[in-house]
């Protein structure tokens, strides 16, 4: 029924945290963007991918492709949502629904302008990939698109919310409230980086610029 996509760079004990959490209940696939560390194979119901490079966030949504149960939860490395909120997203039977996302955008001048819906029953513009739940069904309408745009440095979240926004012709997307256990962030985190807000905020502006619809020059 689903799968969990967890990213893996510096924070291996979260996600040992997270595996822990979960073993027991879903199928688990790891992909280790770390090459010089590479992640141990654990077998049975853990599958871990050690690639070559690192391939940035977007790798987490283009892996799906590889596993057929008809949802994935892609986690971010830092969160361990609890099973009753995974339960209300798969409840609410949606594209793709998170526990946090963004509104405001047609509004907003910068992406400190946005407003922050977390852990709330929210209508948002796009989902910030911490914990969202997707149908396998929904990235297989925008499988081509992905393809198309490769390995973005940023916005991937952006990116995947925007397409499936279109795909799907919905107007927006959903968060849901529930409890996240907050696992230690380190000094690792993308939002670490002076740019990386930028970056995100440029991804929208492009989507705007042409549409929200054309994913070939969504990055340029």
């Amino acid at each position: 029924m689903l799968r969990i996509m967890v990213l893996n760079y510096k924070r291996p004990d979260n996600v040992n945290k997270i595996i822990a959490a979960y073993k027991d209940k879903f199928p688990i696939t790891v992909i280790n963007n770390n090459p010089s560390n590479p992640f141990p194979v654990m077998g049975g119901t853990i599958d871990v991918i050690n690639n070559d490079t690192n391939y940035k966030c977007m790798e987490r949504w283009i892996r799906c492709y590889e596993y057929n149960e008809p949802y994935k939860l892609v986690l971010d490395d830092d969160l361990l949502p609890s099973i009753d909120t995974i339960k209300t997203m798969y409840k609410k039977n949606k594209p793709m629904i998170g526990v946090y996302g963004k509104s405001g955008v047609s509004s907003s001048n910068s992406y400190s302008d946005l407003n922050d819906h977390w852990c709330t029953d929210s209508i948002v513009d796009f989902l910030v990939g911490s914990v969202v739940l997707i149908k396998q069904a929904a990235l297989d309408l925008v499988k081509k698109d992905l393809l198309a745009i490769g390995y973005p440095e940023r916005g991937d979240d952006i990116i995947v919310s925007y397409l499936v926004k279109n795909k799907c012709k919905i107007n927006n997307l959903s968060t849901v409230s529930g409890k996240v256990l907050n696992l230690p962030e380190g000094d690792v985190g993308l939002n670490k980086d002076p740019s990386h807000f930028i970056k995100r905020w440029n991804v929208l502006q492009n989507f705007k610029n042409i549409g929200w619809t054309d994913s070939k020059n969504a990055l340029s």
